[in-house]
This record gives C-alpha cells, structure tokens and sequence, in this order.
C-alpha cells in the first residue's frame, strides 16, 4: 500500500506515469495494475437499486421507460489537478433514488471531474433503461459548455464533451441544468466518500 501512496502523490504531482510507478517501486506496470486493483476493491462498488435491471424494468418506468428521470453527478479533486472522484445518483419523478455510482477517477481537475461525473450519470442513466432524463449539476461551467452557451477553449475538455454528447445521444430527451451545490448534496457526498476513504487507507 506505501508503493502506491507514493505512486499516487508523484502522478498527482504531474510526474508521468511512467516515471511515477517506477520511482514508487514497482518492477512494471502489471504490479502497479495488482496494486491498484486491491485499493479499487476498499471503494465503493458501482450500484443500483435492486440490482442491475434490463431496460425499461425499473420500477416507476413505463414498459419502454419513457418517464423522465432525474440524474444528479458531481465531481470532487483534492488539488487542481489532483486525486479526483465523479459521483452519480439517479431518482425517480418522485424522489425515490434508482441507483447511484461513485468512482476514483485518478489525477483530474475540477473541471474534469465534473465532465467524468456527468459521463457516468449518463451511464447510470442508460443502464436503468431510461429514454428522458434530466441532468442536475452543479457545475455551470460544464453545463453551459454541453448547452453550447460557452464555447470549449480547453482540447482536454473538449474530448470529454464529445463523450459526452456520444454517450447522451443514446437517450431520446435530455435537459442539462445547473443547480446549487445544497441541491446537490448525495452527489457531493458520494464523490468526496470515495476520496475520503482513500485518505484514510493513505492512498492520497
């Protein structure tokens, strides 16, 4: 575990890849991967209520999932850029959460975390076999880019907004809005649990 700490605060440095799994003490990149692996296995799992459900089964949705869902995704980075996590929860028109998923997503700004977020709402979205789905962030900046109210500057972040509009148009109807950070607390606090947790095994 104290090889990968140190790998983790080299790359998070800026350090290349590399350069960090050597310099932390690793004889190649299959036993930087082992490493990683058993720190992915201390986070939480990618989950969604009741299991993960064939399109248009869960419950709420009609037979072809045509209710609209609500995706809430967030990003947290310790440092910009630095450890970074995306985090995703979705409800129903009622309130009830469907499922959510939380990931580590390595070294990230915030900017980054939060288009990485949005990406795995849209997953979520489409592994509960939703078609409408309206996306709550917190970011502005993200969603006024997706919107096409601000133009893309950086190419890192174009990329990801080109997941993005991939990944989305796989849905019938989308609406991206911006919301309060209060609004989206299960998301915050889903993606800061991954980072928290980490923390306190030392991996950052």
């Amino acid at each position: 575990m104290e090889k990968v700490k140190i790998f983790l605060t080299l790359f998070s440095s800026g350090k290349s890849l590399d350069g960090a799994w050597k310099e932390a003490g690793f004889t190649s990149l299959d036993d930087l991967r082992a490493a990683l692996k058993k720190v992915a296995d201390l986070l939480p799992d990618r989950r969604i209520a009741g299991g993960t459900p064939s399109p248009g089964s869960v419950s709420g949705l009609g037979p072809c999932g045509l209710e609209e869902i609500i995706v809430h995704s967030d990003g947290a980075a310790r440092g910009n850029p630095g450890p970074a996590s995306a985090a995703a929860v979705a409800y129903s028109a009622s309130g009830e959460i469907l499922g959510s998923f939380s990931e580590f997503i390595g070294k990230a700004t915030n900017n980054e975390a939060e288009y990485k977020a949005l990406i795995l709402g849209i997953e979520l979205a489409t592994d509960l076999g939703a078609d409408s789905v309206v996306f709550r962030l917190d970011s502005e900046l993200v969603v006024k880019q997706i919107r096409g109210e601000y133009k893309i500057k950086k190419p890192h972040l174009a990329q990801l907004a080109e997941i993005v509009k991939e990944k989305a148009s796989r849905l019938a109807k989308i609406t991206y809005a911006h919301v309060p950070r209060s609004e989206n607390m299960e998301a915050d606090r889903l993606a800061n649990e991954v980072l928290d947790r980490l923390k306190k095994e030392g991996m950052v």
